[in-house]
């Protein structure tokens, strides 16, 4: 559902029938097939010599629409109940730790609110993902870690906060979301998140964790900045076409 006609060539597909979008609703068959191309990912990223890889599940792509009780209407074994909506996750998990090597490193990317997403399931599954210990790390992302919850049952204290008190077990627990100075990088550790992820910082400044190694002081870039100048980062061309719709107060300049 988040690829649109024009771009795939084709009707966009989704767990369920959805009219929004025009997506058509995966058969039993096409989402075994899912798992499988999942899998299959991994295995190859393995064979090309990466040392693991991470599941994304978050931010409404195919996965995240699985674990929606809003968009995923199925009535199978993969929609319904909580236990069903991940269930496609847990098949990919324990496909990869079948056919990968046993050190090969595998991680889970989850977001707990929006498109339909539910902060006290996601913290069970959070949970049980940590407490099954067949993933290394789970990546939170939290659009900002500092925040509170969107769901005023939850309100009152920080986003984060749910899942650093969480039993890791084994699992490293990482955590993005406007994490853009060397001090809210180490402020969101203090908070107890085991490592942070960059990404409009890095975008904008792509040795920032060195930068910060040399200087805890130092002061990142700060958007608008040029198209110029991000291609100096390592942004592609392509790669700014697609973000420049989305956050068009990153760049000072009509590219």
């Amino acid at each position: 559902m988040r690829s649109p006609k024009e771009v795939i060539g084709g009707t966009p597909v989704c767990p369920s029938d959805d009219a929004k979008t025009g997506a058509r609703g995966l058969t039993h068959l096409e989402v075994e097939v899912l798992i499988a191309d999942f899998i299959e990912a991994a295995v190859r990223s393995e064979k090309a010599g990466f040392d693991g890889v991470e599941v994304h599940g978050a931010h409404s792509y195919i996965l995240c629409q699985f674990f929606s009780a809003e968009i995923n209407r199925r009535t199978d074994e993969y929609g319904d109940s909580l236990t069903n909506r991940f269930r496609i996750l847990f098949k990919i998990i324990e496909g990869i730790r079948n056919q990968c090597r046993e050190d090969f490193m595998l991680g889970v990317r989850l977001s707990p609110e929006k498109f339909g997403m539910k902060l006290g399931e996601v913290i069970q599954i959070a949970q049980h993902l940590m407490a099954e210990d067949k993933i290394d790390f789970l990546d939170m992302s939290l659009w900002d870690v500092f925040k509170e919850p969107e769901e005023a049952d939850y309100q009152g204290r920080t986003l984060m906060s749910y899942f650093t008190e969480l039993n890791r077990h084994n699992t490293r627990l990482g955590v993005a979301g406007k994490i853009r100075t060397p001090q809210e990088a180490e402020a969101t550790l203090a908070a107890g998140a085991d490592w942070v992820m960059l990404g409009r910082a890095a975008m904008l400044q792509h040795d920032f964790p060195n930068r910060c190694k040399a200087d805890p002081s130092f002061k990142p870039v700060e958007p608008p900045v040029t198209s110029h100048y991000l291609t100096q980062e390592g942004l592609s061309t392509k790669f700014q076409n697609y973000i420049r719709p989305r956050w068009p107060e990153f760049f000072a300049d009509e590219g």
